[in-house]
């Protein structure tokens, strides 16, 4: 598709909407171009600034929009009502859809990637490509995007702190690159829990807070996702080695009792990243010394979208994901991780709403549906 002379368009437009956002119309959009066997590109979203292009080319020069546009080359497909969803993405065969025209410009709200698995053209040939559901959302986000190193330098670090080995592209010469996909750390190595609590745009906005403010991590509301991480912590470093009297199997070997621990914090609010810093300084580890601001923001920062790329990628590498259930950010980096049952959504509106443990995890049926319509 990339080097036919006769090259069709798949184009994406996300010009609206935080990260997250974007990023799943984006996946979305990507495997409607893959289905139709159209050469993929997006606009809307400068994204060459922090991403390398490591499979292919998804810009798409100014000259020759306005050539398609000119030419009345380009049929605009504006899936933004709701009313079309299933017929644009469940009940369309992309291969034949608009076929005469030379570029097809998408609009999507939310992501339509579980959906194009249902489709009833395309179902089969999407799982002999040797995809699924879970991991597909995935797949495309490693195969789209590399980050560049002025990005990944923010966080190179603590790639290195956190002993993380699944270095995807950070190819450390400390440890060996493994990008399997259903890589679990070792029981000599750390484990480690990413939390991220989205407290709400208004913290953008220089208003009241209801949730950043002083002594947050006290609050019911912000302190339920550190318990959450703590419950998680104690099922697997105390639970195994506290068997009950008359328990058939014998107690565990004390030795895992022994790995490190991390929770990665990830938030909107840069207060909540330095009480919890102070409060667990050997095991928090988030960063107080950059820009914080919203990726949809006209006069966002440099550094802070840079910031924004570089805390989504490394949160997609923890082994436990405890999110803000009404925020695409935090869901959209754990689902990255391409493995089961490892996300735990809470809702920062209702205190202890979640209860956690291993086994209080929520399906992908759960974290891919709510919000982000994944």
């Amino acid at each position: 598709m990339e080097t036919s002379k006769k090259k069709k368009y798949l184009i994406i437009d996300a010009s609206n909407c935080g990260w997250g956002d974007r990023l799943i119309q984006i996946v979305s959009g990507f495997y409607v171009a893959l289905l139709s066997k159209r050469s993929f590109k997006i606009i809307g979203v400068d994204l060459e600034k922090v991403f390398e292009k490591p499979n292919i080319d998804w810009t798409l020069d100014k000259k020759e929009l306005e050539r398609l546009q000119k030419s009345k080359s380009i049929k605009e497909l504006n899936y933004l009502d709701k009313k079309y969803y299933e017929e644009g993405f469940l009940y369309t065969n992309f291969t034949s859809n608009y076929e005469n025209y030379e570029a097809l410009k998408y609009r999507i709200q939310n992501g339509k990637i579980v959906t194009i698995f249902e489709n009833v053209f395309h179902k089969k040939q999407l799982y002999e490509m040797g995809l699924r559901p879970d991991i597909a959302y995935g797949c495309a986000y490693e195969y789209l995007f590399k980050p560049k190193p002025n990005v990944m330098n923010i966080v190179s670090e603590y790639y290195n702190d956190m002993e993380i080995k699944r270095d995807y592209y950070m190819s450390q010469k400390e440890y060996e690159s493994n990008s399997k996909i259903d890589y679990l750390p070792s029981n000599d190595e750390p484990i480690r829990i990413g939390i991220q609590i989205r407290t709400g745009d208004n913290v953008f906005n220089q208003d009241e807070s209801n949730y950043c403010k002083e002594d947050a991590i006290n609050m019911k509301n912000i302190k339920q996702y550190f318990d959450c991480a703590q419950s998680i912590e104690d099922d697997i470093f105390k639970t195994p080695y506290n068997k009950p009297e008359g328990s058939l199997s014998m107690q565990s070997d004390k030795k895992m009792e022994k790995r490190k621990i991390y929770w990665f914090l990830i938030t909107d609010c840069k207060l909540i990243r330095e009480q919890a810093k102070e409060k667990w300084p050997d095991k928090i580890i988030t960063i107080t010394d950059k820009n914080i601001d919203h990726f949809e923001k006209e006069k966002a920062s440099e550094e802070s979208i840079n910031l924004t790329i570089a805390e989504h990628w490394l949160f997609g590498e923890m082994d436990y994901h405890i999110v803000s259930r009404a925020s695409c950010y935090g869901r959209t980096a754990s689902l990255r991780r391409k493995i089961f049952h490892h996300i735990y959504e809470v809702e920062i509106t209702q205190p202890y709403y979640k209860k956690c443990g291993i086994r209080d995890f929520d399906t992908f049926e759960t974290s891919s549906k709510y919000w982000i319509e994944l």
